[in-house]
């Protein structure tokens, strides 16, 4: 008998709908033992059948559903998967000859939750967040070595540690090279601009990839500007609006190593003057001269990883946007990220609101954008729309 998961009644709509994930509370019953990682049958309170997913036991998401059809989740499903990804990238021009950084697999929007993929130039960055793939990740690999991407396979792949994602989920992650030749740094180019990626040493899988079209737009708004980069990791929103044309850059991040690596990326592409500062963001800003900045961008990491957390990061995000509001000149460009899935857009546009009345700023929002197009998202699944970016005019 298969595995099987049976929903409470009322509890089917969003599944049938296309959201991803079911939480333990939606579940009436488990029938036939499953066991993290196995695939399990979805079926209604009346069972009946709507799809199949993956089982994890230690998660609040219990089920991650990777099919509404009755098919088998094999090897045959799993690199169809992985070749139509690489298909949609191809569609949308990735990669290019200005970009060869990229996500070339985002997990449920791609149809396999738990799995990330991300291109550096002829390196292949896997990491897996859910247990389901983590067991068949020899499959994972077999199809991605397989893969041309630009006219050519990739030199290295490499599994980046899940962290406290592989903890919860019951497995356990590394950072190690699977296939090809041992790296350290890659090189990669995004936008034009020439970068070094630790794959195996940085944040995330080496780079944060889903801010590069923002990047883009304020590259394009740059010429002339006086640039502030708070939280800039290796540079990238100050590279982007050096090479767009801006006066200078001021690059503040409390990491020492990720400031080196934003100074070696201005001179590996000529591009300057650029000022690093290593300081915790809100202390630089609290003693910032006010008015300074042309451009301002603050995109933080994440304040809020659970429900609990919400009151504290709603307050944090009010005072740093505040305090980076004041550094911004007269007509400056202000542009501010989230990146926590559980601050919604109302939510951090009426905290953006807030931050300007306690600066003391009339702030207009030109743009509200989100992650790029190659992290796609399945319609009726609010959470994958993570990211929160933006732009505003401030007076």
């Amino acid at each position: 008998m298969s595995h099987r998961v049976i929903l409470k009644r009322g509890r089917a709509k969003a599944v049938w709908m296309g959201h991803p994930w079911i939480f333990s509370g939606a579940i009436l019953k488990e029938v036939g033992g499953p066991k993290a990682g196995d695939v399990v049958d979805v079926c209604d309170a009346d069972e009946r059948f709507i799809g199949r997913g993956f089982f994890s036991p230690g998660s609040q998401i219990r089920v991650r559903m990777a099919t509404l059809k009755e098919e088998p989740i094999d090897a045959t499903f799993i690199k169809g998967r992985i070749r139509s990804a690489a298909r949609l990238r191809q569609k949308i021009g990735l990669p290019s000859a200005e970009t060869d950084a990229f996500r070339l697999f985002n997990s449920e929007g791609d149809g396999l939750p738990g799995l990330i993929v991300d291109v550096f130039g002829d390196v292949l960055a896997v990491q897996f967040t859910a247990f389901g793939p983590k067991r068949v990740e020899e499959i994972v690999y077999d199809a991605l070595g397989n893969l041309e991407l630009g006219g050519k396979r990739a030199r290295s792949i490499v599994e980046v540690s899940a962290g406290g994602f592989a903890e919860v989920e019951g497995f356990t992650s590394q950072n190690r090279v699977v296939r090809g030749e041992e790296i350290r740094t890659v090189a990669c180019r995004e936008n034009g601009i020439t970068l070094e990626v630790e794959p195996l040493g940085g944040q995330k899988t080496g780079m944060f990839l889903d801010q590069r079209e923002n990047r883009r737009r304020i590259m394009g708004f740059a010429r002339g500007a006086r640039m502030l980069d708070v939280y800039t990791y290796a540079g990238g929103f100050a590279l982007a609006a050096l090479r767009g044309g801006a006066a200078s850059a001021t690059c503040v991040d409390s990491s020492a190593r990720a400031l080196e690596r934003a100074r070696r990326h201005a001179e590996l592409n000529s591009l300057g003057p650029v000022e690093t500062i290593e300081s915790d963001a809100f202390r630089f800003l609290e003693t910032a001269k006010p008015r300074a900045y042309d451009i301002v961008v603050v995109d933080p990491p994440k304040f809020a990883r659970a429900q609990k957390d919400l009151p504290a990061a709603l307050k944090g995000y009010q005072r740093l946007n505040m305090l980076a509001l004041t550094a911004c000149a007269e007509g400056a460009l202000f542009a501010t990220s989230s990146c926590s899935q559980l601050v919604d857009e109302a939510t951090f546009e009426r905290m953006i609101g807030q931050a300007a009345r306690d600066a003391g700023r009339r702030v207009r929002i030109l743009e509200r954008t989100s992650q790029g197009p190659d992290h796609p998202i399945v319609p009726s699944f609010d959470e994958g729309r993570y990211l929160k970016f933006v732009l505003c005019a401030v007076e």
